[in-house]
């Protein structure tokens, strides 16, 4: 799988005979949906090392724009999918559309309080306890979820991933991580985001009047909130082109943090 190309590998994994969501339930924004599907399955090939008898945790599934093109990736037999998100309907939409079809994926529901996607929410995220087993994955994916959560549920994110990975298990997620760099970029004025360059504290919100919309933290807090929670870099930060539209594998940040091995504690 190291060896294949993206062109060959969007060939091999790009022809899903699947419904396609309705415009009614999809809600993952705007571009190609099967593009970008098939783009973030690559990711968490090349990057995360995914095999097709993993496990799959995916957090903020949506309407299945991951879980399709890992229809064709993941062993029926061995491979397994669990995804959850706060849209009821796009939920349903994946339970009726690719769970019927596909019975080692698993799609849940959660009222989960958002302000801006789900503000009647009846759970509270501080506390929130993934739909997964302890150990239960061995690959969780968290795609445009971090860049709309604060930093004290970001933090409880964290905790939950690690509770949720097997030993030798990997997390893939993106986000918008700042650092001295990345502020002289947005200097120069080109963010599509109003992100502030000089913005005081070590996180922000991109749009004031619509919290969670689009949030930004230190690069510094976020790796010690995952170390924190038991998670290191299994590699560099992949820097996004969100900053001022240059350079960059993607829009938004990438990063692959791995389980550490509690028995590594304490060693010199």
């Amino acid at each position: 799988m190291s060896t294949i190309t993206r062109p060959e590998f969007e060939r091999a994994f790009g022809i899903i005979d699947l419904p396609r969501p309705p415009a009614g339930v999809h809600d993952v924004g705007d571009g190609d949906f099967d593009a970008i599907g098939r783009e973030f399955l690559w990711n968490l090939v090349h990057h995360a090392g995914l095999q097709p008898g993993e496990r799959v945790l995916d957090i903020g599934c949506g309407v299945g724009r991951l879980a399709l093109p890992l229809t064709a990736f993941l062993d029926s037999d061995t491979g397994s999918y669990i995804g959850f998100d706060v849209a009821a309907r796009a939920i349903r939409w994946c339970q009726d559309e690719i769970s019927s079809r596909h019975a080692n994926f698993s799609f849940h529901a959660v009222d989960l309080r958002h302000p801006l996607y789900n503000p009647g929410g009846a759970l509270d995220p501080l506390s929130f306890v993934f739909p997964v087993e302890t150990a239960g994955v061995d690959l969780a994916a968290a795609i445009s979820v971090f860049t709309h959560l604060p930093p004290d549920v970001m933090g409880q994110y964290l905790r939950q991933v690690r509770r949720s990975l097997a030993p030798g298990g990997r997390f893939f997620c993106t986000a918008f991580l700042l650092d001295d760099e990345v502020r002289a970029r947005l200097r120069a004025g080109k963010c599509r985001i109003p992100f502030r360059a000089d913005a005081p504290g070590f996180w922000q919100e991109g749009h004031v009047d619509h919290p969670g919309a689009a949030i930004a933290v230190d690069l510094d807090w976020f790796l010690r909130a995952a170390a924190q929670a038991g998670l290191v870099p299994a590699g560099p930060v992949l820097r996004g082109h969100w900053p001022d539209d240059s350079g960059g594998e993607g829009f938004q940040d990438m990063c692959v943090l791995q389980a550490l091995d509690p028995s590594a504690a304490g060693r010199g």
